[in-house]
C-alpha cells in the first residue's frame, strides 16, 4: 500500500509476537518525525463506522430548525450543532458545521473559582429528530477511548516508562469528538475548511469519509495531502503529549482545505483527553531521546502550553467558539486572555 503517511498496526501493538517490538519503536519513531500515521487492525467495526456517518449525513440533511435544536451557542458547555460560520481556527472564519459531544455527565458546578476548565463538563444535547445517534456516539466514544489508551500505553513503553504511565489520570476522563460536514463554500465565501492547528489534547483519532480529500500536514515546510483510506484511522500527536516529552513527540500543524464545487466532505475525529483537573506527566526521557527533544514551545495562538489538561483544552475552546464564549464565559476569557 503506498500512503502519504506511515502505516501502524494497533494489534502489532498489543499482541505479544516477535514483531510487537519493532512496531512500537516505529510508533516512537513516526510520532517524532511527523506526529500523524494511519492506525489499521484497531477493533472498531467496519459496520459501526458506516452508520456513524448515516447518522451523520441525516442529521446534517435536517431543516435548519431542526439542527438549531441542539445549538452550540445556548449550551455554555461548548456542546452540540455549531453552525456554518460559527467556529474560527488563527482568527479565521472556518466553513464547516459539526456536532460537538464529551462525556455525557451532569454539569460540573464546584470550584469554579479555582478551576474554571471545569465548565466544560456537562450534559450533551440530542437531536428528538434522531433518537439512535446517543447510543452510537456513547458506543464510539467507549471504542474509541479504549483505543486511545491502548496507543497511550504503548507510546509510555517505547520512551522508556511502564505501560501504565498514564492511567492514573484517566479515571474521570473528558473525551471530545465531533461530528463535521464541510460543504462547498459559494462564491469564495471562506478559504479555509478548517485553518491550520495544533490539537489541545493528547491525541486524535480521525476517520473522514473514505475518498474524501482536504485534509493536509504540515512536513518539513510543506503541505502533505493525507487519504481517507478505506478502515484506516488517522492518527496524530496533541500538544499534552508534545508537552510531556518535551517536544520529542511532535504536534504537527495541520488543516482542511475548503472541499471543491459540488462536493462534500464529511469527518469523525475524536480526542483522547484525561481528567480536566490532571497535570499530564512529564516523562523523564532516556539520554538517547532526551538529546533528540525540540523542547516545548508555544501553540499557534502564541500562548504557553499548559500541562494542566482542563486549561489547555478551555483556551482552545474559549478561541474558536466567540459567540459562545462572549454569551457565557466573557469575563473567564478575559482573565485567560
Amino acid at each position: 500500500m503506498s500512503t502519504s503517511l506511515p502505516v501502524i498496526s494497533l494489534a502489532r501493538l498489543t499482541g505479544t509476537g516477535p514483531e510487537r517490538a519493532t512496531e512500537i519503536t516505529r510508533l516512537r519513531q513516526v510520532t517524532h518525525e511527523i506526529g500523524f500515521f494511519y492506525l489499521a487492525d484497531h477493533g472498531v467495526p467496519e459496520e459501526l463506522q458506516a452508520e456513524m456517518f448515516t447518522v451523520a449525513k441525516e442529521f446534517f440533511a435536517l431543516p435548519q430548525e431542526a439542527k438549531e435544536e441542539i445549538a452550540f451557542t445556548d449550551n455554555p458547555h461548548y456542546r452540540g450543532y455549531s453552525r456554518l460560520g460559527e467556529e474560527f481556527t488563527q482568527g479565521k472564519l472556518d466553513w464547516r458545521e459539526q456536532i460537538d459531544y464529551g462525556a455525557d455527565r451532569p454539569a460540573w458546578n464546584e470550584g469554579l473559582d479555582t478551576h474554571p476548565w471545569r465548565v466544560l463538563e456537562g450534559p450533551n444535547p440530542w437531536p428528538s429528530a434522531l433518537p439512535r445517534m446517543k447510543p452510537l456516539i456513547t458506543d464510539w466514544q467507549d471504542r474509541l477511548s479504549a483505543v486511545g489508551l491502548d496507543l497511550l500505553r504503548a507510546w509510555a513503553e517505547s520512551l522508556g516508562q511502564a505501560p501504565d504511565y498514564f492511567d492514573d489520570i484517566f479515571d474521570h476522563p473528558h473525551p471530545m469528538m465531533k461530528l463535521a460536514h464541510y460543504p462547498a463554500p459559494a462564491n469564495g465565501e471562506a478559504g479555509q475548511g478548517v485553518g491550520a492547528h495544533h490539537d489541545a489534547g493528547v491525541l486524535t483519532l480521525l476517520l473522514p469519509e473514505e475518498g474524501s480529500g482536504g485534509l493536509q500536514v504540515q512536513r518539513n515546510g510543506e503541505w502533505i495531502d493525507v487519504e481517507a483510506l478505506p478502515n484506516l484511522f488517522i492518527v496524530n500527536i496533541g500538544e499534552l503529549l508534545e508537552a510531556a516529552t518535551d517536544g520529542y513527540l511532535v504536534s504537527t500543524p495541520h488543516r482542511v482545505l475548503p472541499s471543491p464545487p459540488g462536493t462534500a466532505r464529511f469527518s469523525i475525529p475524536f480526542f483522547l483527553t484525561p481528567n480536566l483537573d490532571a497535570r499530564f506527566p512529564r516523562i523523564e526521557l532516556p539520554p538517547e531521546l532526551a538529546a533528540a527533544a525540540r523542547g516545548l514551545g508555544r501553540d499557534m495562538a502564541g500562548q504557553e502550553i499548559s500541562d494542566i489538561s482542563g486549561l489547555n483544552t478551555l483556551k482552545s475552546r474559549l478561541r474558536a467558539h466567540p459567540e459562545t464564549t462572549a454569551r457565557y464565559h466573557a469575563e473567564l476569557a478575559a482573565s485567560l486572555a
